[in-house]
């Protein structure tokens, strides 16, 4: 029976064919259904895949301007897919000219969504903020006074595969760095000060030969 459990970031999915649901899977939860199955943790991959495998006559019709539009949502528009990234009273706009409420799908669009106030997050869910890249750590709501930087509590940075070691950055169990040239996994999350370079505190890093 297909199935999908969230591992380390939230899942999207839909079942059925025609579909009959969509949703989120969260980290420590699973989905089981008897009918097929489409998942996956990128909302773009997610939509590609749906897209490919389903007809958009077969997923609800995105609501008139002045309709309500339900977060996390799948809609068909126009002959193509889209999630609501906000509930909301639907506008008159073409969904992909307000990103703040539509994730469009598109051939082009970058594979991590810059962040926005007012959406729902899951653990896992990747979003870029002047420039970087940020995992959440908690469930929440985003709000504007609330950017990832303010809050490492919600948001970690994402580490670039094999970037160079430094203080101040927090670290998740399995990034990995350069220190000295040398390769090092971390092997407990943390935030890094200066005394905790990887070859000082081998119980936080574990080298890569």
């Amino acid at each position: 029976m297909p199935h999908v459990i969230a591992t380390d970031r939230a899942m999207f999915w839909a079942v059925g064919s025609p579909v009959v649901a969509a949703g989120t899977t969260e980290i420590g939860e699973a989905t089981l259904t008897g009918l097929s199955l489409i998942a996956n943790a990128d909302e773009m991959a997610f939509l590609e895949a749906v897209a490919g495998e389903m007809l958009s006559g077969e997923v609800p019709q995105l609501p008139a301007p002045g309709e309500w539009c339900e977060a996390g949502a799948l809609y068909a528009y126009a002959g193509g897919l889209l999630i609501c990234r906000q509930s909301h009273f639907r506008t008159e706009h073409h969904p992909a000219d307000v990103p703040a409420l539509f994730i469009v799908w598109r051939e082009d669009a970058a594979s991590v969504l810059e962040w926005i106030a007012g959406e729902q997050v899951y653990v896992g869910t990747r979003r870029l903020y002047a420039g970087a890249e940020y995992e959440c750590l908690q469930a929440h709501v985003t709000q504007s006074d609330w950017t990832p930087p303010s809050v490492p509590a919600l948001w970690r940075t994402v580490v670039a595969p094999s970037a160079e070691w430094a203080a101040g950055v927090t670290y998740a169990i399995g990034d990995r760095v350069l220190y000295a040239g040398l390769l090092y996994e971390c092997r407990q999350s943390h935030t890094a000060q200066v005394g905790w370079e990887p070859p000082n505190v081998l119980a936080l890093w574990l080298p890569i030969v």
